[in-house]
């Protein structure tokens, strides 16, 4: 008794270490993520029109990673369709979802570029 009792908490403690490690912060975006995320949330980052307030669905969306998957693709191309400033408004907007220091938006010009 005691023994099976021993193997179905070893196998309850593996199954929560797996479910825990698995849905870790710092796992990469899937191109499906981030296509939503931009799908949703692209009217409020859109370059060279006034602040547009974002959609309910957006700030769900970004909600759930705190805008990692928005931020990791922030690039040289984002700039020319995408406002990078906006990206602080929507972190504000959707409940100051960027941690204070954070890089998003903030990309590095390659050397020579």
């Amino acid at each position: 008794m005691v023994i099976a009792y021993t193997r179905v908490s070893m196998f309850l403690i593996t199954l929560l270490v797996t479910r825990v490690t698995s849905s870790q912060v710092n796992a990469p975006c899937t191109w499906t993520e981030i296509s939503e995320e931009y799908d949703y949330c692209g009217d409020s980052l859109t370059r060279g029109v006034p602040w547009v307030f974002p959609l309910k669905v957006c700030c769900d969306t970004i909600r759930v990673n705190k805008m990692k998957c928005i931020c990791q693709v922030v690039t040289k191309t984002f700039s020319q369709n995408f406002d990078f400033y906006k990206l602080s408004k929507l972190s504000h907007a959707c409940g100051d979802l960027l941690v204070p220091g954070s890089y998003c938006g903030v990309y590095k010009v390659p050397k020579g570029a």
